[in-house]
């Protein structure tokens, strides 16, 4: 029989016994399937019962592909880390940067200072540095994150790389990871993000089952080091079950002659808190101080060299004692080195064991200790996290070095981590008396981390009770605004106007609250009162600071959206422009998010591109939440106009279950009412009735948007009855916008005329024709042009429709003039083969059916289906190719678009060789004569013969 030391020294190096069939099933799932498409970014869990082997059969694939070429991030995390936003996936960083090269070498050590937000100054381009870092490794090799204990890893990471693995096209990164099962406390944000992945099936299973017996006796005899006694094996057979920790301990137990005897048939559960301490004399087989000192390191975490010292005063051992005991841990395996420094117990079972053997009033004793301890060294933010750690397990109510610690390490994590930082909050205000003058400003930054991190309706929860007792003053005033705010995303606009009148009759409003109160005003159609506070706001806006400048004239320009009053937009977003030049990064990111949603509402679909450009960078570099729905909202909007309705529909389908859960009803009805018109547009007749059989939001701005999607579904099926009958209720209700009508009315004009009484349309047009600019955005005044066009006869208004579509890029707009002005004989020929053509492009199966039977009509000739030029490009390729048409460097498009500048130039080359365009120039010359909107060659393929003539809708 071999040593003690020999026996643990081959433990450390042990074979992957009996799971070869697991390994090959966990390499597929992993490498993927390429010839099915599936190489692309996936999450791959490793699930089974605590010391099953998830670790070590991770550990074998990881290696095995880092054989086959890929590169392997071995992230590791225990409770400590995951306190600290990012440290796990740092440290992992870390230990790779120093064998890559050239330009890697500097992505990663900016990948590195990025996510150390423990710094005094956090780098606010974390979300650019991992895309960056990640892209250019998979230009060259896939990529695997290996998540050892998936469960530990914080919220904020998880956002991370959920964010990076749904750019699967551009990055091919794959997670793959651990988790016990039973999973214990349950992780809300990895359930969620495993959630979403899942329903765009990037997430592969693989459960890990007991050992079989044979594999049981293999593992005992490549462990003892030759063949054990029969009655051993049969026992540790038997008492494992199946489990390979439990059998490595029981193994050695029996070998030592210090457990069971061999014809004990009692069966132990698989798994169990007393189970896990009943085995730690089996892990550990050392003397009481090296037990001590593993105490210590369990309650510390983390234990580099000059953390000895303190881990010999709680293990009550002098420092010559300590060291020996400490050696003795490392050599023995059981304290194993961690990248950057230290060391840490060699799995998180013997951690937990260990922590748990220490008795509760030591434990509250030995947290004080390390919190007292730790104070004593210089002030840092990694000083100061790991006292929060200590101080968080024991402190007790009114304790106020607790909560001045805790608040320090919650305000410091929410500057770039601000999911990570709710706990720290929730822990401080529950140990502040409610009486106590703290416990309000707590709440109230309590509720600013809610809402930055995307949870609205938990914010206004929160912040509702801080105000109760919040005195007046700047901290006051900036909660109610966002409780305010928050009231608005959840479509309580009655509730907020409540709360906005009763501050605005306290006095004191500040310029941002004055101009919030101006935007809800309006919204619950109040003009005068909303005028009046617009212009209290705008007197005071010289004066204010540029953050709260920027954050006020995005309330005005919101306000002036709904007044209508678009021709004063332009002069707001100028302001906001000039104003966010200087400004901190997430006030350029909140004018630019405002600017955007402003310019994709009206359809100035040129300058949104631009602004969405900008503000989706300044987004990833923060990697806040609080703005990114409305920003792809915009996006969302600008791609519907353009066209890219596949684009616009990934979006809304990204979003929806984010917003229902949050509760922000306001967004959640503009995507509902947006999806019900692509649907129906693309003739997905079933998919556009279930998304309007949703009910509406009670929102007087978003349900208009809602009925007049829902009778487009109807007129489109000649259902123009139950169009007709939803777009007259709606109309009558008093409190309808005035944009809103405008846009029903277009609808309505378009179905009575559809109804044979094309006069009717005229008479209901006969307002909304004499509205311009001021009061109508782009979209709506081509659409009541359209209506009144078709209704009159009028081809003068359908050019002025056509021109406006062309000049701001409105796909199917355009389309819809080109197909009005056929059907009246104007240039027939040329308008409805480029109707025909526009239609064909977005997929807009019911147009381009109607287009079809007025040329068949007139014995046209009928355009085939032909092959786009621009389907030969990817999606990726295809939004460099308008970055370019924008003007953008290949160093700003690698921004964008997540990319390293090196891809950029690669997929540029690809670009010009698919399309023959011979440069830059030449691209976007293409793209400006609507090359990304014309088709090439090719077959028609209309799948089903066009209806007779006589049957067909008149459009």
């Amino acid at each position: 029989m071999q040593t003690d030391d020999a026996r643990v020294r081959r433990r450390a190096a042990m074979p992957l016994i009996g799971r070869a069939p697991e390994l090959a099933e966990l390499l597929r799932l992993i490498a993927g399937d390429e010839a099915a498409d599936d190489a692309g970014g996936r999450v791959v869990l490793l699930r089974g019962e605590a010391g099953i082997g998830k670790s070590h059969l991770l550990a074998h694939a990881v290696a095995t592909l880092t054989a086959d070429g890929w590169i392997g991030f071995d992230v590791r995390a225990d409770e400590l880390d995951r306190l600290v936003p990012y440290a796990a996936l740092r440290h992992a960083v870390a230990a790779h940067a120093a064998a890559l090269g050239g330009d890697l070498a500097q992505l990663a050590s900016a990948l590195v200072a990025a996510l150390d937000v423990a710094t005094a100054q956090p780098l606010p381009s974390l979300h650019v540095a991992a895309a960056r870092f990640f892209a250019a490794l998979a230009d060259q090799r896939p990529v695997v994150l290996a998540f050892d204990e998936l469960a530990l890893i914080d919220d904020d990471t998880l956002a991370l790389i959920a964010s990076l693995l749904r750019q699967r096209e551009r990055h091919p990164l794959v997670l793959a990871g651990n988790l016990r099962r039973p999973e214990g406390a349950r992780h809300g944000a990895l359930e969620r993000a495993l959630e979403r992945l899942g329903r765009d099936d990037q997430v592969r299973e693989l459960e890990l089952g007991p050992l079989a017996d044979d594999a049981v006796a293999e593992l005992v005899a490549t462990l003892l080091g030759g063949a054990p006694a029969a009655g051993v094996v049969a026992t540790v057979q038997r008492r494992s079950a199946g489990n390979p920790f439990f059998a490595e301990q029981c193994a050695l137990d029996l070998a030592e002659a210090r457990a069971w005897s061999a014809d004990d048939g009692t069966r132990p559960p698989a798994f169990s808190e007393d189970r896990r301490r009943a085995f730690l004399d089996r892990v550990l087989r050392v003397g009481p101080r090296s037990r001590r000192i593993g105490q210590a390191v369990a309650l510390l975490g983390v234990v580099g060299f000059a953390r000895i010292e303190l881990a010999a005063d709680l293990a009550g051992l002098a420092p010559a004692e300590a060291d020996a005991a400490f050696d003795a841990l490392v050599e023995r395996g059981i304290l194993q080195p961690v990248a950057g420094g230290g060391y840490r117990l060699c799995h998180q079972l013997v951690r937990d064991a260990l922590y748990q053997e220490i008795g509760p009033a030591e434990r509250w004793r030995w947290h004080h200790v390390a919190a007292d301890r730790l104070l004593e060294l210089p002030s840092s933010p990694a000083v100061d996290l790991e006292v929060a750690a200590h101080l968080g397990e024991v402190a007790e109510m009114g304790d106020g070095r607790a909560i001045a610690v805790l608040s320090r390490a919650a305000e410091r994590a929410c500057a770039t981590a601000p999911q990570s930082s709710i706990p720290w909050f929730e822990r401080a205000l529950a140990i502040t008396p409610p009486d106590d003058p703290r416990h309000a400003p707590l709440a109230a930054r309590l509720a600013r981390a809610l809402f930055l991190a995307g949870r609205p309706r938990e914010a206004v929860e929160v912040g509702r009770s801080a105000l109760a007792t919040l005195p007046e003053g700047p901290a006051r005033a900036r909660l109610v605004t966002l409780v305010v705010d928050g009231l608005v995303l959840a479509a309580e606009m009655d509730e907020a106007a409540d709360l906005v009148d009763a501050e605005l009759a306290a006095g004191g409003a500040s310029v941002r609250f004055l101009a919030k109160a101006a935007h809800v005003l309006m919204g619950v159609n109040r003009p005068a009162d909303a005028l009046a506070s617009a212009a209290a706001a705008e007197r005071a806006l010289p004066q204010a600071p540029v953050q709260e400048r920027i954050l006020a004239l995005g309330h005005l320009m919101r306000m002036r959206y709904l007044q209508p009053r678009y021709d004063l937009l332009p002069r707001i977003w100028r302001e906001l422009e000039e104003a966010a030049a200087d400004a901190p990064l997430p006030s350029r990111l909140a004018a630019y998010q405002a600017i955007s949603y402003a310019q994709a509402a009206i359809g100035d679909t040129r300058r949104a591109s631009l602004s969405i450009g900008h503000a989706q960078q300044l987004l990833a570099e923060l990697g806040w939440a609080v703005y990114r729905e409305d920003l792809a909202i915009a996006q969302m909007q600008n791609a519907a106009h353009l066209g890219d309705w596949t684009a616009a529909l990934a979006l809304i389908e990204s979003l929806t279950d984010e917003l229902e859960t949050a509760g922000t009803l306001t967004q959640l009805g503009v995507l509902r009412a947006l999806e019900i018109e692509l649907r129906a547009n693309r003739g997905e007749w079933a998919h556009a009735r279930r998304a309007a059989e949703k009910p509406l939001s009670g929102n007087p701005h978003c349900d208009p948007l809602h009925v007049w999607a829902h009778a487009g579904i109807e007129l489109l099926t000649g259902d123009v009855d139950a169009a007709r009958a939803r777009l007259e209720q709606h109309l009558e209700a008093p409190s309808i916008p005035g944009w809103a009508r405008a846009l029903l009315l277009s609808r309505l004009a378009d179905v009575v005329t559809e109804a044979g009484r094309p006069q009717l349309a005229v008479d209901l047009l006969a307002g909304p024709m004499r509205q311009g600019f001021d009061v109508l955005d782009y979209p709506t005044h081509i659409a009541i042009r359209l209506a009144h066009g078709r209704a009159a006869g009028d081809p003068a208004a359908l050019h002025e429709a056509l021109a406006l579509a062309d000049e701001h890029g409105l796909a199917l707009l355009r389309g819809r003039a080109h197909l009005l002005l056929g059907a009246q004989d104007v240039e027939a020929e040329q308008h409805l083969t480029a109707a025909a053509q526009i239609f064909q492009s977005l997929g807009a199966a019911p147009w381009r059916r109607r287009t079809v039977v007025e040329l068949r009509r007139r014995g046209l000739k009928i355009p085939r289906q032909r092959t786009r030029p621009h389907a030969l490009l990817t999606e990726t390729e295809l939004q460099i190719a308008r970055l370019v048409q924008q003007g953008r460097r290949n160093r700003e498009i690698a921004a964008t678009v997540f990319l390293s500048v090196k891809t950029v130039e690669a997929n540029l080359s690809r670009i010009y060789a698919k399309t023959g365009c011979a440069g830059r120039l030449e691209l976007a010359r293409a793209i400006d004569a609507g090359w990304l909107d014309g088709d090439g060659d090719g077959d028609e393929r209309d799948g089903a013969p066009a209806p007779p003539a006589a049957a067909a809708p008149t459009p």
